[in-house]
């Protein structure tokens, strides 16, 4: 399968500046999918860290990497920040989390293997959020891989 992928060099950037102080970060999203063969195509690079925001925002700075806070504190997100990085793109999602009708649900930041130098997120993890997010058919994808 031919891979559709933005520039790796944004997430790569991001992801070294989160490691060298130590910080544990992975690649979700579609990204996993593709990493996984499940899809062709990524639009962008989601990452996820459970750090704290200030040392994450830290680790960005003096990387001198360009970044934007801009998290989405509506609607169904819950997410404790979301930096937005134009190289790539990539979206950093601190802490990522979901409002449900049952409370705010948290998808921790957990590596489960690697994918062209890229720590990857657990697909379980993923699985739930995407089935929270409302889109079953990237929740199934994520569940056929699980059982295999």
């Amino acid at each position: 399968m031919t891979q559709d992928l933005p520039p790796m060099t944004g997430v790569r950037a991001v992801l070294a500046a989160v490691h060298a102080r130590g910080l544990v970060a992975a690649v979700g999203g579609s990204g996993l999918l593709a990493a996984l063969g499940l899809v062709s195509r990524v639009h962008d690079w989601d990452v996820t860290t459970d750090a704290p925001v200030d040392q994450v925002s830290s680790a960005l700075t003096a990387a001198g990497l360009a970044f934007t806070p801009a998290a989405v504190r509506d609607g169904a997100y819950a997410t404790r920040e979301r930096f937005v990085l134009p190289d790539g793109p990539v979206d950093l999602l601190v802490g990522f989390a979901l409002r449900t009708e049952n409370g705010v649900v948290e998808f921790p930041t957990r590596v489960t293997g690697h994918w062209r130098g890229l720590p990857l997120a657990d697909p379980e993890v993923w699985a739930n959020a995407y089935r929270h997010l409302g889109r079953p058919e990237k929740a199934a994808l994520l569940d056929t891989w699980l059982t295999r």
